[in-house]
């Protein structure tokens, strides 16, 4: 005799009402009522009792006995659980692959994706002390690499792991710049502002578009002035300019079209 016929060959075993009792109860906390439900259901059809049988014996229809039996025969040991949960118990959960945090430009602001439905930061590039707060935080967390915090902030690789080292060290006090004469406008003259404004609205009306990089790069290349394109952004922000970026050709068409009509 084989040992599956051995244990299906109940009749010369003892039973113990008192031990059965002791032992569903600790089963039903432990696996939850519904689990040792079908799962009493599935042993006994395995022993061979019939379904009508095992209906009566655990007081459910034999056709729920029959629509236990086929699902645990064919979903395995998930078909046991409860329906109601989304996860199941008894099989390895698979690992959940996270989108990695993604870091992008705009002429504006600088956009951090964080890989999900409108979980998107956008920070106004001209609140710098901000931006870095936040980047050299992310960059801290190891959410984002050190080169794309570096070129977003403005400064090398190596300038940035300094910064957001020290940054968890100091605190924020560390991102205030103590040299205070530097942050004043003395360093651009009304000339030099006149010059952005102009080489902007150029831009603007000519190409569409303009950026601080391209309008640094003309006032040194046409005036021989050097303004960084993050000073250039900055009074830029300041002036509003941006905000007329796109109305201010339109104006200009419409001022051409009065003045046409006019003659």
């Amino acid at each position: 005799m084989s040992l599956y016929s051995r244990v299906m060959d109940c009749r010369g075993l003892p039973f113990s009402s008192s031990l059965s009792q002791s032992r569903l109860q600790r089963a039903v906390h432990a696996l939850g009522g519904t689990v040792v439900h079908r799962l009493l259901c599935f042993a006994l059809y395995l022993l061979g009792v019939n379904r009508r049988a095992i209906g009566e014996a655990l007081g459910i229809p034999p056709e729920t006995a029959k629509s236990i039996i086929k699902a645990v025969g064919k979903e395995g040991l998930p078909a046991l659980e409860d329906r109601r949960h989304r996860v199941s118990a008894f099989l390895p959960q698979t690992p959940v692959t996270l989108t990695p945090v993604s870091l992008s430009l705009t002429e504006e602001d600088i956009i951090v994706d964080f890989g999900a439905r409108d979980r998107r930061l956008q920070i106004p590039r001209q609140n710098e002390r901000q931006v870095r707060v936040i980047l050299l935080s992310l960059l801290n967390n190891r959410l984002l690499p050190k080169d794309q915090v570096a070129k977003a902030i403005g400064l090398s690789v190596a300038h940035t792991s300094a910064l957001s080292q020290r940054l968890n060290r100091e605190g924020i006090g560390v991102l205030i710049d103590k040299r205070q004469g530097q942050r004043s406008d003395y360093r651009v003259t009304p000339e030099m502002k006149a010059e952005v404004v102009q080489q902007f609205a150029v831009d603007v009306i000519a190409r569409g578009k303009t950026s601080g990089e391209a309008i640094s790069e003309e006032l040194q290349e046409r005036c021989q002035i050097t303004i960084p394109a993050r000073t250039v952004r900055h009074h830029l922000a300041r002036m509003g300019l941006g905000k007329i970026k796109h109305s201010l050709p339109e104006l200009l068409a419409a001022v051409k079209k009065t003045s046409a009509v006019s003659t």
